[in-house]
């Protein structure tokens, strides 16, 4: 074959197809009614044009005479003389597979001209019907989720992603936000109504993206289901991450499973801290869009899916971000894809990069203000240049304790310890003076180089 099937689609008819990108073929730039050869014979200018055919579903290949058929979901039992076969009994090899209407919007395929796509005039329709959607506190937002639906339409120019966060009170419009991306955003699976494994193959064979309302919920730490969500989630904003699993047939094999890809959350609260430090926070409070129900504006939604395909299929590869932007890392992985979308489709970014800059600075400053924080510092007090000769080999926890103020008792000693070895993962020892933190402990000395660099000690 000599085609790419891409995606899955309707045509104007309404009817599921699969959209072939059959590559750039050579054009008269004189004529259009020109063949290759004759363009060749008069010597005449040619240029280049990306060509797409629309195929049906459950298309099936002789492998005797090379005719098409459709059978669904079983191959054809023969070549049928009436489809243009061959008449013969023979094996078939699948061209198109059944589609599944049931796993995201499918967009309608209607072949734009690249210079008729209009990206940035795109960028504001969506925004503009985002805002009459819902209602952010911040009107920035609007401008960040508008990208980064933009951007899950480019999923192969991507190592990381953020992943957006709607966090809310009952009735606060944090799952219309989620309902939003559903409609225009790149194969979006709503995860409602579907279970973990069947959520692990749409990453892994569909490439889709996975919208979770209910997050605190369905994140919980505390139970089987919740934890195997977050080590299922938790890396997956970063392209190359897998997730492995035991063979249940196979005891000697293992199973891996694609993880990468766009992710969106809702929820009353926060969840995992490490998975929280992914997210680009959307703070919701309850109020009043001028739109409630979607049905009202499915046309819309319709014409953006379809331009936004258009966009996928027929423009350049969106630049990497300058990683000098940012000083910290992380936030260069969430704001990335957001914000070289926007230079690529040629809007302006800067108020993004001071917001993302903004959100770092109040990240350390949360971290400054936590026991941890106070924790560690008196750590580091504690610490002497490391060429003397006295310098501490370890550190009291009564000594902490005392130093935070806390009254002195096993309650006090029992929180302290749980933070020590548990979030901090030190190595410490019980002594008949009381529990130390041993210092000169190498994996000590590694972790704690770590813990001050984290919270700007």
């Amino acid at each position: 074959m000599t085609y790419q099937v891409s995606e899955p689609v309707k045509n104007d008819k309404g009817e599921l197809c699969w959209l072939i990108d059959k590559g750039n073929k050579p054009v008269s730039t004189v004529s259009k009614d020109k063949s290759i050869k004759q363009i060749i014979k008069q010597n005449n200018p040619i240029d280049y044009k990306q060509v797409f055919e629309l195929k049906p579903e459950g298309l099936w290949q002789c492998r005797k005479c090379g005719a098409q058929m459709q059978s669904s979901p079983n191959p054809p039992l023969e070549c049928y003389k009436e489809q243009g076969g061959c008449d013969r009994s023979t094996n078939f090899e699948i061209v198109t597979k059944t589609i599944n209407t049931d796993l995201w919007k499918l967009p309608n395929w209607n072949d734009i001209p690249l210079d008729d796509i209009d990206i940035q005039g795109l960028f504001v329709d969506i925004k503009n019907l985002m805002k009459q959607c819902l209602i952010f506190v911040e009107d920035i937002h609007y401008t960040i989720l508008t990208l980064w639906i933009i951007s899950t339409w480019k999923l192969e120019s991507w190592n990381t992603v953020g992943f957006p966060t709607f966090l809310g009170m009952v009735s606060s419009g944090k799952s219309k936000c989620l309902d939003f991306i559903n409609e225009i955003g790149y194969r979006m699976i709503n995860s409602s109504g579907i279970t973990f494994p069947a959520i692990v193959r749409a990453s892994h064979y569909h490439n889709a993206g996975i919208l979770m309302d209910e997050v605190q919920n369905r994140l919980n730490p505390k139970d089987e289901s919740g934890r195997e969500y977050i080590n299922f989630i938790k890396p997956s904003y970063r392209r190359g991450n897998k997730y492995t699993v035991a063979d249940k047939e196979d005891q000697e094999n293992l199973l891996s499973y694609r993880n990468f890809g766009f992710k969106a959350f809702a929820g009353e609260r926060g969840f995992d801290l490490g998975l929280m430090d992914r997210t680009i926070l959307f703070e919701m409070e309850q109020d009043y869009p001028e739109v409630t129900n979607f049905k009202e504006i499915e046309t819309d939604f319709d014409i953006m899916r379809t331009r936004l395909l258009n966009y996928r299929y027929k423009t350049q590869e969106p630049e990497s971000l300058d990683t000098r932007i940012f000083k910290n890392s992380r936030t260069h992985e969430i704001f990335e894809s957001i914000i070289a979308t926007g230079k690529h489709i040629g809007t302006v970014t800067d108020d993004i990069i001071d917001y993302a800059k903004k959100c770092e600075i109040e990240k350390e400053e949360e971290l400054q203000d936590t026991i941890e924080w106070n924790i560690l510092e008196i750590i580091k007090n504690k610490e002497c240049n490391e060429t003397l000769d006295d310098a501490p080999t370890e550190t009291q926890y009564g000594d902490i304790v005392t130093a935070l103020g806390w009254e002195p008792g096993r309650k006090s000693s029992q929180s302290l310890g749980y933070i020590i070895t548990k979030k901090f993962r030190l190595i410490t020892k019980r002594k008949t003076s009381g529990t130390v933190i041993l210092l000169t402990n190498p994996k000590n000395e590694r972790k704690l180089k770590y813990l001050f660099k984290r919270y700007k000690l």
